[in-house]
């Protein structure tokens, strides 16, 4: 199935209706939570033991708030800077992860990520990457591998003609967001399959990255 390279998404650009930007991001957290987001995230991120998290293209803070939840179950202090370039999600952010003073929120972007090498245990990333064609990609992965100092954790979805006609199913069928109609089935089409995120991963310079297929047509990029 050939990449939809340089076609955009509806939440790639401002909406106009807060509202129905943040019942999209409602359906995504419900397929964070339920169909394979959150797990693999977790999974690694309790594999290295990180106790600072850096977030890039956090959305509505699923994703960050669960590592803090996750962290404080296991009695952890787990800290999560949420970072994502719309001031309009960030609002969202904050809001729907009600205030928790473990998520720190920060406007950029994650092609020049305003923080220092090494500056945070590890560095997540939950279907972001799909947004980025190749040579951001490079530059997204280059500066995650930069400011991570264990390694960074990649979430996506993998691209696949089956994983397409699913995703237009569930999107068809449980929402009528005209954003998560238009920009699921669509997000698949932009992913990237294994082999190459591995490629981007590589020419990123990351030293020894190695993805995992998780369920629900998704995969985990991390390195070493």
């Amino acid at each position: 199935m050939k990449r939809a390279a340089g076609q955009l998404e509806l939440m790639d650009r401002p909406v106009d209706e807060p509202a129905e930007l943040e019942g999209n991001l409602a359906d995504i957290e419900f397929a964070n939570r339920w169909l394979g987001g959150i797990a693999p995230v977790l999974r690694e991120v309790r594999r290295t033991g990180a106790r600072t998290v850096l977030d890039v293209g956090s959305g509505s803070g699923d994703v960050p708030h669960a590592l803090v939840r996750d962290g404080r179950r296991r009695g952890l202090d787990i800290r999560v800077t949420c970072l994502d370039v719309s001031p309009q999600m960030l609002e969202i952010a904050r809001r729907r992860t009600g205030g928790d003073d473990h998520l720190t929120f920060v406007c950029g972007d994650g092609e020049r990520l305003p923080f220092g090498d090494g500056t945070f245990d590890v560095v997540t990333a939950t279907l972001a990457l799909h947004h980025f064609e190749p040579p951001a990609a490079d530059a997204l992965l280059r500066e995650m591998r930069r400011v991570a100092r264990l390694t960074p954790i990649v979430g996506d979805l993998e691209r696949s003609r089956l994983a397409f006609a699913a995703t237009w199913l569930w999107a068809r069928t449980t929402s009528r967001n005209r954003l998560t109609r238009h920009d699921a089935p669509l997000s698949v089409r932009r992913a990237y399959e294994p082999h190459e995120a591995l490629a981007l991963a590589r020419e990123a310079g990351w030293r020894a990255p190695h993805v995992r297929r998780e369920p629900f047509f998704r995969m985990t990029l991390v390195d070493g």
